[in-house]
């Protein structure tokens, strides 16, 4: 049975980090796999440590949520609020909770706590080869926008911006 948590404490964020560095380790290989530098995509998408995931997610208007089976870590997802808009951060499941609804949990539970909030929109970023990532978002209403912030030197063709409004 899958369980989602609100990551609370340190050893919460160290989970979360580790989740999110296999997420970065397989972005860089996908980059390459499709031909895209990746240089910059550690930097720009995948360098807080636990400590500052904590601090940027333990605040107002902020959350970090962990799947678990059990003890094992199956996934994360994060949001960060900016006034009345909200981004969807760090949403990642391991190959073993994929094809569960394990996303889907994680993208609700966030959605849920943002709905919570006095957030107007929410908005997210991803890349073009997260096939699987797309349709999960569309199918919770999201759509592509105009960009809300520069993507990574080489990336700018395959970087997509999503967007849902919070009625």
């Amino acid at each position: 049975m899958v369980v989602v948590t609100k990551a609370l404490t340190l050893a919460d964020f160290h989970e979360a980090g580790a989740l999110i560095a296999e997420m970065g380790q397989w972005d860089v290989a996908q980059c390459g796999v499709h031909g895209l530098p990746s240089e910059d995509v550690i930097s720009a998408y995948y360098s807080d440590d636990a400590a500052s995931l904590l601090e940027k997610c333990t605040s107002p208007s902020t959350g970090m949520y962990l799947a678990r089976a059990g003890s094992v870590a199956l996934g994360c997802v994060g949001y960060v609020s900016h006034g009345d808009v909200a981004e969807i951060v760090k949403l990642f499941v391991r190959p073993e909770g994929r094809g569960k609804g394990v996303g889907a949990r994680l993208l609700a539970t966030a959605l849920d706590a943002i709905e919570q909030s006095r957030c107007q929109k929410v908005n997210l970023v991803t890349v073009s080869f997260m096939t699987n990532a797309i349709t999960l978002y569309r199918q919770f209403g999201f759509q592509e926008c105009e960009p809300f912030e520069p993507a990574p030197k080489g990336l700018e063709e395959a970087t997509r911006y999503m967007e849902r409004v919070i009625k």
